[in-house]
C-alpha cells in the first residue's frame, strides 16, 4: 500500500461485495485521471467529489471498533458512509448557489449538514489517523471559539458557532478550501502515478539499477538502499510510503550484508526522507510549493537542486563511513546484476518514458495536472507494450544471493510454442489485473491523505482566521530580535513540531500558514523561506519523539526506536544544516552572478562532506572527541559562503585532520571490533 501509514486494520472484501467496492474505488480514481486529462469540474464540485469519495471508503474500509464487525458494518458504516456522499453531494448540486452568497442559502438544513458533517469527518480522521489528530482539530476549535478567553497575544475576537459551521461546511476557507483543492488536483494525482508504477515493477528496476550503481561499494547494500529510495522517494513524496515499498528489499538486503537492524532501518528511513526534495519530481510537497507561490514548479526544482544534491552526497559518505567503521563489504558478486539485467531496453523504457513525459509536460509549461495525466496514460501504454511484446524477467530474490540470478529470456527457457503463443494474452490479462490492483492501492492512498489534508485543512483554516500566523509572527519576532539564527532555529523546531506525523505536503501546507509570514517579515526571499520550511517538513518525519518515518523502517528491520534514530540523526545531519545555509545564502538555490554561486556550492559540498566525517567519527580509524568537534566546527564554518568563513572553516578542519592523524587515535587505522563482518555488525 502506498500510503503514509502501514494499515493493518483495513477490512477484506470478497466476492460480489469484494468486486463493488473494488469497482467503486477505481471508478473513483478513475475521476481523478479522467478530469485531469479533460479539465476540472468547478472548484467545490471536484473538492466534494474528492472528499466525498475519501469519507465514503474510510467507513467502508476502515473499522471503527474491533467487536461486532459485520454488525457494525451494516448498522453504522454503510449509513455512515452514504450520509457522507448526502452531505457533499448537496454542496456539490448547489455549487452556483453557494458561490454567489457569503452565507447559508437555506440555514436550518446547512446548519444541520454542517454540524453532521464535522462529527463524521472526527470520526473518520480518528479511524485513518488516531485520536491525536481529533485532538488537534477540537483543540484549534476549541481556539476558535474561547478566543477571548486567551491571555496576552494569543487573545482575539473569537468565531460566533454559527459563523464556524458556515465557514467549515460551505466557505471557501473551510474544509473545501485550497488545501483540499490542491489534494483533489496535485496530491491525488501523484499518488495515482506512484502506485501504478510500483505495480509496474518500478520499484524492482529501480532496485536493479541502485545494485548496478552503488553494489561495488564498501556498504554497497547502503548504497543501494540510498539510491533506490531517491529514486522512489521522489515519485510518491512520502517518507513511510517509500520505506515500505523499497524497504521491503532493501533492508532485508542490509541486514544479510551485514548491517545491523537499527543501522539498516535508519539508512532506509534517511534516504527515503532525502527523495522528496529530489529534482526533477520532488513529489506532490513541491507543487504545492509553487501552487501557493504563484511560481513555476521549474523555478522550485532549480532552487532545490544544490541542497538536494549536497544532502545524498553527504548521505553516501555517510553510509560509506559507516561501513569503514564496521567492516562492511561490498554486494557478492553473484547479487550485482549484468548491465543488461540493469539496463533491460523494456524495462528501462517501461520506466523512463512516463518520467520523460511528466517532465516534458512540465517544460512545456502545461498545467500539473496534463502533465501528471499523460504521464499515466505513457504508463498505462508501457505496460500494455510490454506485456504484448516482452516476456518479463523473474523476480530477484535479493535478500538471497544464491536466487539472485534473473533469467533474461533465455533462450533455453523459452515455452513451448502453443504456450508462447498464448503468453501474451496472458501477460496482458496479468497487466490489466496488475492495473486494477494499482488503481486500488491509489485509492487507499488517496483515501488516508485526504483525511491528512482535512486534518490540515481545518487548522490552517482557525490560523487564518483567528489571526494566529500574525501571533507566531510577533512570537518569532520578539523572541529571535536582532539575532536572526535563533528566529530561524525557533521557526525550526516550530516547523518540525507542526508537521510531526503527516505526510510532507501536509506539514509544509500547516508549517506554510503559520511560519512563512515571520520569515518574510525577517526580510527573507519568499521561495527560500518556503523552501526552509520545506525541507524541515520533510525532516519531521525521522525526529523523535512522534518520527514516522522511524517507525516504518523498524516494522521492517526489527530494531530498535531509540537506536535507529540515533543512526538517522547521525546520517542526516546535513539535513538539518542545509536549510540555514540557503536561506541565508541565496546563492546555494542558484540566484545571483554565476561566479558567486559556484564558489558557494564549491565550498558547501566541502564542508557538508567534513559534517559527515565529524558525525560518523571514522576516518583512518576512530576519531577523538577532539578531533570530531574541530572538524564539525570547521565544516559548518566552511559551509557558509564567504572568503573569511572558508579560510577559517579551512584551518580549523586541518586541525581537527591533524589532530586526529598524528593523536593517539590515529595509530588505530582500524576498529578491534570491526576485523569481522559479524563482529562489527554486532557492535553496531
Amino acid at each position: 500500500m502506498s500510503s503514509d501509514e502501514p494499515v493493518g486494520h483495513l477490512r477484506s472484501f470478497s466476492g460480489f461485495a469484494g468486486w463493488l467496492i473494488g469497482g467503486l474505488a477505481v471508478a473513483w480514481i478513475a475521476f481523478h485521471i479522467v478530469t485531469a486529462g479533460v479539465g476540472m469540474l468547478p472548484n467545490y464540485q471536484q473538492r466534494a467529489v474528492h472528499l466525498g469519495g475519501a469519507l465514503f471508503f474510510v467507513f467502508l474500509l476502515y473499522q471503527g471498533s474491533p467487536r461486532f464487525p459485520k454488525l457494525q458494518l451494516l448498522l453504522v458504516d454503510l449509513p455512515c458512509a452514504c450520509a457522507c456522499l448526502v452531505l457533499l453531494g448537496y454542496v456539490f448540486v448547489n455549487y452556483d448557489a453557494i458561490v454567489m452568497t457569503n452565507w447559508f442559502i437555506n440555514e436550518a438544513v446547512e446548519k444541520v449538514f454542517g454540524v453532521t458533517l464535522f462529527i463524521l469527518l472526527l470520526e473518520a480522521v480518528r479511524r485513518t489517523l488516531g485520536w491525536l489528530f481529533v485532538g488537534l482539530i477540537l483543540s484549534f476549535c476549541v481556539y476558535a471559539y474561547f478566543g477571548p478567553y486567551f491571555p496576552g497575544p494569543l487573545g482575539h475576537r473569537g468565531l460566533s458557532l454559527d459563523r464556524m459551521i458556515y465557514v467549515f461546511y460551505m466557505g471557501s476557507n473551510g474544509i473545501l478550501g485550497t488545501l483540499m483543492g490542491i489534494s483533489a488536483t496535485v496530491v491525488a494525482l501523484f499518488l495515482i502515478l506512484g502506485a501504478l508504477l510500483n505495480t509496474s515493477g518500478a520499484g524492482d528496476t529501480f532496485i536493479r539499477i541502485a545494485m548496478r550503481l552503488g553494489g561495488r561499494m564498501r556498504g554497497g547494500s547502503g548504497m543501494v538502499a540510498v539510491i533506490g529510495s531517491a529514486f522512489m522517494g521522489m515519485i510518491n513524496g512520502s517518507t513511510v510510503a517509500n520505506v515500505a515499498s523499497t524497504g521491503v528489499l532493501t533492508i532485508p538486503l542490509m541486514r544479510r550484508l551485514g548491517f545491523n537492524r537499527n543501522l539498516a532501518g535508519s539508512v532506509e528511513a534517511v534516504a527515503s526522507t532525502g527523495g522528496q526534495i529530489m529534482p526533477p519530481i520532488m513529489g506532490p510537497g513541491a507543487f504545492l510549493m509553487a501552487e501557493l507561490l504563484g511560481i513555476g514548479y521549474l523555478d522550485v526544482a532549480k532552487a532545490a537542486l544544490v541542497p538536494s544534491l549536497m544532502f545524498f552526497t553527504a548521505l553516501l559518505l555517510g553510509v560509506y563511513l559507516m561501513a569503514r567503521r564496521y567492516n562492511l563489504e561490498a554486494l557478492p558478486t553473484e547479487l550485482i546484476p549484468t548491465r543488461r539485467e540493469a539496463y533491460n531496453l523494456w524495462a528501462m523504457t517501461n520506466l523512463l518514458v512516463p518520467i520523460a513525459v511528466l517532465l516534458f509536460f512540465i517544460l512545456q509549461r502545461y498545467t500539473i495536472q496534463l502533465a501528471v495525466f499523460w504521464s499515466i496514460m505513457s504508463l498505462l501504454a508501457m505496460m500494455i507494450t510490454s506485456a504484448l511484446f516482452w516476456r518479463s524477467p523473474l523476480e530477484t530474490n535479493f535478500s538471497d544471493p544464491a536466487k539472485a540470478k534473473t533469467d533474461f529470456d533465455t533462450r533455453e527457457d523459452i515455452p513451448p510454442r502453443k504456450e508462447r503463443d498464448n503468453a501474451p494474452f496472458v501477460r496482458l490479462a496479468g497487466v490489466t489485473k496488475s492495473t486494477y490492483r494499482g488503481l486500488y492501492q491509489a485509492a487507499v492512498s488517496v483515501v488516508y491523505i485526504a483525511m491528512i489534508i482535512a486534518a490540515a485543512q481545518i487548522m490552517v483554516s482557525v490560523i487564518n482566521l483567528t489571526g494566529l500566523a500574525v501571533t507566531f509572527s510577533q512570537i518569532i519576532l520578539s523572541v529571535g530580535g536582532h539575532y536572526v539564527i535563533l528566529s530561524l532555529i525557533l521557526t525550526m523546531l516550530l516547523a518540525i513540531i507542526l508537521g510531526m506525523g503527516m505526510p510532507t505536503p501536509a506539514a509544509y501546507a500547516v508549517g506554510a500558514a503559520v511560519l512563512a509570514p515571520p520569515l518574510l517579515e525577517l526580510g527573507f526571499d519568499r521561495l527560500p523561506a518556503h523552501l526552509f520550511l520545506y525541507f524541515f517538513a520533510s525532516a519531521s518525519a525521522i525526529t523523535p519523539p512522534v518520527a514516522a518515518g522511524i517507525f516504518a523502517a523498524i516494522a521492517i528491520s526489527g530494531g530498535s526506536f531509540l537506536g535507529t534514530a540515533r543512526y538517522a540523526l547521525t546520517l542526516a545531519c546535513s539535513l538539518f544544516l542545509m536549510p540555514f545555509l540557503f536561506i541565508l545564502n541565496p546563492e546555494l538555490t542558484l540566484a545571483g552572478n554565476p561566479i558567486d554561486v559556484l564558489i558557494a556550492v564549491l565550498t558547501a559540498f566541502v564542508g557538508i562532506a567534513f559534517l559527515s566525517v565529524a558525525a560518523v567519527g571514522h576516518l583512518w580509524g576512530s576519531m577523538s572527541l577532539l578531533s570530531r568537534l574541530l572538524v564539525g566546527i570547521g565544516a559548518i564554518v566552511m559551509a557558509v559562503p564567504g572568503l573569511l568563513t572558508n579560510i577559517i572553516g579551512i584551518t580549523v578542519i586541518t586541525a581537527g585532520l591533524a589532530a586526529h592523524r598524528f593523536g593517539p587515535s590515529g595509530k588505530r587505522r582500524v576498529q578491534k571490533c570491526g576485523a569481522t563482518g559479524d563482529r562489527g555488525s554486532k557492535s553496531l
